[in-house]
């Protein structure tokens, strides 16, 4: 048993980092072809922190930090290290070494939260790696150096064979049991993998590799059979490319290992063709390959090759199943996301490609993903229809929204909260014993973990208290194990949960949470609950956020966030709805007005009915970059704003509302006020 297993936990952000990881494999995959020596490397990961990557192999397991610098680095004990007299940033530390002794303490941890073997984790070493050729000063102490370890991406290969932990003793089979903890194995890649399983050791087969078995439906009418067999002719759409050879190669290992077959044939299709031949089944294919597997009686074998791929297999005949693999197929974008304007042109006059968008993308914490769809057997399955209003859910329909919509709601806020509290005077503003929380309408809580793990991040010794409201009392029973549950003991939480459901305008108006103020309000959406419901027929985001702000602290946030859809009462979208009614009560209010996004900050007199969108992503164990799209609005007292706006020029800046169709080069995404200014910005990042 011998070679490299490679995964991705989503997509890098920059250029550099996704070159470098996949520089970084192709050496792996190089160097541990034709050795004994079985190995896993881990791009883009989070357990606890994010990480560049992880790699483990029999006596290391080793986190690793990507840096794309070049040149003579300095690395120095006490302050900045420097490339060629540059600083070299540390991310969100102060410095690289404050940065790397986090990782290395947070890895070192939750690796043994989640049970590892504590000999096996005595030692884990911490690598960066620079992806240009470096000199390196090492002016790091000896202790320092015993586990922090700095090369380049050219010798990084000779660095990790040096690597090795007396303690750390893992056979190929502990390896892969621990891929497994680590929940990777949704994330294979087999364009960069090359291990083979020797008979010899355990059969794979015993090895859990895939926990999580989904349903299986089956897909096939009540038609005679001999007619689907004449449909079944697929060798004139067979693919036959690097990638669709490398995923035949592996469904071959798996069929063979898993189910003991040896009569049976597998092709790989290209999905656009053979779209219409699945068309005859009523199934619309999505991706770019599909996998055809043939073989007696193999449609019996749903559920076991579900388990094990971890992708939806279906039959189409007893002894035809399939599943698909690979990219998404481009579709028509959907009108539920986007809105027609009366007036669009074809091309930005002023663009500018090296806008900074804020962060977009995330990773749910791994024992956050374990609890969710291991304890309470979370189900990953979209359904936009039923989920647009949550207040009655009933037990099972909680486990779609909790493996669906929750790790989307903890991406989205995990980001906007990151950002906010990465402005330096923000933060400063922020800093005490104790931060306070609201969420009205926080069902599972997805917001409420992403938020607490911003705050962690930023103020790691600061006490978080509370206060979540909701009229589903399975929903709050999930939320307060959430909480309770999370591993990071340095953050305390205190909740209070309180059952209160919002049935007209009445209840909204005696919402009352006592004399207390908040640094952070969440409004996460209910508000288009309420339209939809007409328990606020008119003018909802006004009145909540009125309500709302009542509470807010001197130095406090109230966040707004929404759906994009349309509103079938008044067939306007919501972020039509949010900006256009918010707008006129921070004109009316002498106290509140608008932080985020920067345009609405700058252009207060606004009337238009802009349609703001904003995209996020998140990776868990049953989905890779799933997305998700909503509006927000940031409001904060008046002297807060002006604090923290006294050195941006915004009024100067192009603001992007909406960076996907900016990316299109649509003008739309333009805030109208500004799209004839030069600079463009994004209006959602309060970092520029």
């Amino acid at each position: 048993m011998g070679g490299l297993l490679a995964f991705r936990v989503g997509n890098f952000d920059t250029t550099a980092e996704r070159e470098q990881f996949r520089f970084l494999c192709e050496q792996l995959k190089a160097h541990y072809e034709d050795s004994n020596e079985f190995c896993v490397f881990a791009g883009n990961y989070n357990i606890g922190c994010e990480l560049d990557a992880l790699f483990i192999k029999k006596d290391a397991i080793i986190s690793i930090e990507f840096k794309n610098y070049g040149g003579k680095v300095v690395a120095n004990e006490n302050g900045e290290w420097t490339c060629n007299g540059k600083i070299i940033k540390g991310g969100s530390r102060k410095t690289v070494l404050q940065q790397a002794r986090i990782n290395h303490s947070t890895v070192k941890k939750e690796l043994k939260v989640l049970g590892v073997e504590k000999n096996q984790i005595k030692d884990v070493p911490h690598l960066i790696i620079f992806h240009q050729p470096i000199e390196l000063e090492n002016n790091l102490s000896a202790t320092n150096k015993s586990w922090l370890h700095i090369t380049d991406s050219e010798h990084f290969i000779e660095k990790l064979d040096d690597i090795t932990c007396p303690h750390t003793d893992l056979d190929p089979l502990g390896i892969v049991n621990l891929a497994e903890t680590l929940n990777l194995n949704p994330f294979y890649l087999t364009e960069f993998s090359n291990a083979t399983y020797d008979k010899t050791v355990e059969p794979i087969e015993k090895i859990a590799l895939f926990e999580n078995v989904k349903k299986y439906e089956t897909l096939t009418e009540k038609k005679e059979q001999k007619e689907k067999e004449d449909v079944l002719n697929f060798e004139s759409v067979v693919v036959e490319d690097e990638n669709s050879i490398a995923l035949l190669n592996f469904v071959k290992r798996v069929i063979k290992s898993s189910l003991k077959l040896d009569n049976f044939t597998v092709m790989v299709l290209d999905g656009k063709k053979a779209s219409s031949s699945f068309a005859t089944y009523g199934i619309k294919l999505t991706r770019e390959y599909i996998v055809i597997i043939s073989a007696d009686g193999i449609g019996e074998y749903c559920s076991k090759l579900t388990k094990f791929t971890n992708h939806d297999v279906k039959a189409v005949l007893p002894s035809t199943i399939f599943w698909e693999e690979g990219k998404e197929l481009a579709v028509e974008d959907d009108s539920s996301f986007g809105v027609v304007e009366e007036h669009q042109s074809t091309e930005l006059t002023n663009t500018d490609s090296n806008v900074c968008f804020r962060k977009s993308k995330t990773i749910l914490p791994h024992w956050l993903d374990k609890k969710i769809f291991n304890d309470h057997k979370a189900i990953y399955a979209p359904e936009h229809e039923r989920y647009e209003y949550n207040l009655d859910l009933n037990e099972e329909e909680l486990k779609v929204y909790l493996g669906t919509y929750f790790p989307r709601s903890y991406a989205e806020m995990f980001c906007i909260a990151d950002n906010l509290l990465q402005n330096k005077c923000l933060k400063k503003t922020l800093e005490q014993d104790e931060i306070s929380v609201l969420d009205c309408g926080c069902g599972t809580g997805g917001e409420i973990l992403g938020l607490i793990t911003a705050i962690g991040r930023h103020y790691p010794h600061t006490k978080i208290s509370i206060t979540a409201i909701d009229g589903n009392d399975g929903a709050l029973v999930i939320l307060k194990d959430l909480v309770e549950s999370n591993p990071n003991k340095k953050v305390q939480v205190e909740l209070s949960i309180l059952n209160q459901t919002l049935n007209n305008s009445e209840d909204v108006e005696n919402l009352a949470f006592g004399e207390k103020n908040f640094h952070f309000i969440l409004c996460d959406k209910i508000v288009c609950e309420l339209i939809s419901k007409e328990v606020l027929p008119i003018n909802a985001y006004a009145i909540m956020a009125k309500k709302l702000a009542t509470y807010l602290h001197e130095n406090g946030l109230l966040i707004m966030l929404d759906v994009t859809t349309k509103d079938e009462h008044s067939g306007y979208f919501y972020p039509q709805l949010m900006n256009s009614s918010i707008n006129d009560y921070v004109r009316e209010s002498r106290t509140i007005e608008t932080l985020l996004p920067l345009s609405c900050a700058c252009y207060d007199e606004c009337r238009d009915l802009c349609f703001m969108q904003q995209t996020f992503s998140v990776s868990h164990s049953h989905k890779s970059n799933d997305e998700s799209r909503v509006c927000y609005r940031v409001l904060c007292r008046k002297p807060l704003k002006t604090t923290i706006m006294q050195e941006m020029e915004i009024e100067n800046f192009a603001h992007v509302i909406h960076p996907t169709k900016y990316k299109q080069n649509d003008d739309s995404a333009i805030c109208i006020r500004s799209k004839n200014n030069k600079i463009t910005i994004d209006s959602f990042n309060i970092n520029l």
